[in-house]
């Protein structure tokens, strides 16, 4: 009996993580909607500031912040948001987006397009024996909502994806 109630409570613990994983449903990555967002809207939901980033570089931009916000189990991520006119102006910063996120993203300021804000856009992830050089790209993933581009850290991109899916959620709601 004893066997019994150990599997069952295993097999309960997967129907349970394989349910919470199927009702997970990722945000568009580019999503055009009539909702012309300003930091407002984030810091109203519990963003907080860390820095406003100089746009007089960063080609049709309003403003751009580097942050950080809360998820539901109290832990701290950061984001970065880049404000534009319009959804239009925001897709248009694509090359310069794709630039500084993921595996091959340009880390040295010297190579990247859009410098203010570089040393923000790194992370040092070193192992056991790893020494300099071992800068990665904290953002992995970024979506474009309307005239925001919202770029989410993560260790992984799935991660990624779920805090950017979860971060503009928590902004809609």
């Amino acid at each position: 009996m004893r066997i019994i109630k150990h599997y069952l409570v295993i097999f309960l613990i997967i129907i349970g993580c394989e349910s919470e994983n199927t009702n997970f449903i990722e945000i568009d990555q580019f999503s055009d909607n009539t909702k012309k967002f300003s930091i407002v809207d984030f810091e109203d939901k519990g963003f907080k500031v860390s820095k406003k980033y100089d746009v007089s570089e960063l080609e049709n931009a309003d403003s751009a912040f580097f942050g950080w916000m809360k998820d539901d189990l109290n832990n701290t991520h950061d984001y970065e948001l880049r404000f534009y006119d319009t959804h239009y102006n925001a897709t248009k910063s694509i090359n310069l987006i794709e630039e500084v996120i993921g595996e091959n993203a340009v880390l040295a300021s010297r190579d990247v397009t859009w410098k203010e804000g570089n040393s923000d856009r790194r992370v040092n992830r070193r192992g056991a024996g790893s020494g300099p050089g071992s800068a990665k790209a904290k953002y992995l993933h970024y979506i474009i909502y309307g005239n925001t581009v919202i770029l989410c850290e993560g260790l992984s991109v799935e991660e990624s994806k779920k805090l950017c899916t979860n971060f503009i959620n928590k902004i809609i709601q």
